[in-house]
């Protein structure tokens, strides 16, 4: 890692970088079934919102470098889990800048998407991430995350 990551709480402020750099989310190549348009709005409009809200239990946490230059960010919020009922913590989004890539920007980003998570006394934490992203899925399966269940897609009629 060169340079020093800093991982503060967005805000508002920060939607003018942060909601352009949320479509990288889909530079992977989503499935031929999802157009990438509405899934990059999609993502905008609930990252814009979290941040214009500002509440405790949705937040964004944005990574700089040592010069204040925006790295990423994850976006957080609480899920209650199917089975049990308990609430535990969720990765809604992350994204990493390509200026950030390979400099650990990705593992702070989900330390504090933990610790967040730890914060709340939440046992759990959960992603998605969609089955060809490769390289997203090798990073949480080297920071502890296990498969939990599969969500299956079939096309019944094409648009």
């Amino acid at each position: 890692m060169t340079g020093a990551i800093r991982i503060r709480a967005g805000t508002a402020q920060d939607a003018g970088w942060l909601l352009p750099l949320s479509a990288r989310l889909h530079d992977f190549g989503p499935p031929p079934w999802r157009e990438r348009g509405p899934m990059d709005a999609a993502v905008a409009r609930a990252i814009g919102q979290a941040l214009e809200a500002g509440r405790a239990e949705a937040p964004v946490f944005v990574a700089e470098d040592e010069a204040g230059r925006p790295l990423g960010f994850v976006h957080m919020h609480e899920l209650t889990d199917y089975f049990t009922g308990e609430t535990h913590g969720h990765v809604s989004d992350i994204v990493v800048a390509r200026d950030g890539e390979g400099r650990g920007v990705g593992r702070a980003l989900m330390a504090a998407g933990e610790d967040w998570s730890r914060s709340r006394s939440h046992r759990l934490l959960s992603l998605n991430v969609f089955g060809d992203n490769v390289r997203a899925r090798a990073l949480y399966e080297r920071l502890g995350f296990a498969l939990d269940t599969s969500r299956l897609i079939k096309v019944l009629r094409p648009d």
